[in-house]
């Protein structure tokens, strides 16, 4: 972390890694996306389509979320990733977990009941809450921060009506 902080803000590269659901949830895709400072785009990645079975369903069970979210999409499109990103923000508290298989914070954009936005660290790694606040250019403190998220949202739809990846995985 310590290297991140010290290089210039305008060299800094920041990963949104997300996911969206189709067909009433049982459809999923990642996407991944590199940034600038200024959040210009530097690399996106979209997963396959996984669709899992029925009897995925019942022997996973309760771990079938965070198994799709590590396994499936987090750490195979971060291992596609050219860039090297110092810090990963996503928007489901499932992908926190990636943060034992990676080596960079992986924090959790959480909004309060009072409508701001936190980043929040897996248990045992709360500092790194606190150094990727730091990491994030001005333009990104407050709302704006989801606003890459609402782009690899749309990125991830229009990839998926395009039939991008159409093999399902499951």
């Amino acid at each position: 972390m310590t290297d991140s902080i010290e290089k210039p803000v305008e060299d800094r590269t920041i990963c949104f890694l997300d996911l969206t659901k189709f067909e009433q949830g049982e459809i999923i895709r990642g996407g991944c996306l590199v940034t600038d400072a200024l959040t210009r785009p530097i690399e996106f990645w979209v997963s396959g389509v996984i669709k899992p079975s029925s009897i995925q369903k019942i022997l996973y069970g309760d771990t079938l979320q965070e198994y799709i979210s590590i396994d499936l999409i987090g750490v195979p499109l971060l291992e596609s990733l050219e860039a090297s990103p110092e810090l990963i923000l996503v928007r489901e508290a499932e992908f926190l977990k990636l943060r034992q298989r990676v080596d960079m914070p992986v924090l959790w954009v959480r909004a309060t009941v009072d409508g701001q936005y936190v980043l929040q660290a897996l248990p045992g790694y709360e500092n790194e809450a606190e150094a990727g606040r730091e990491i994030l250019p001005r333009r990104l403190r407050g709302r704006n921060i989801v606003e890459p998220f609402l782009r690899i949202r749309s990125a991830v739809e229009e990839a998926h009506q395009l039939s991008v990846g159409e093999q399902t995985r499951s």
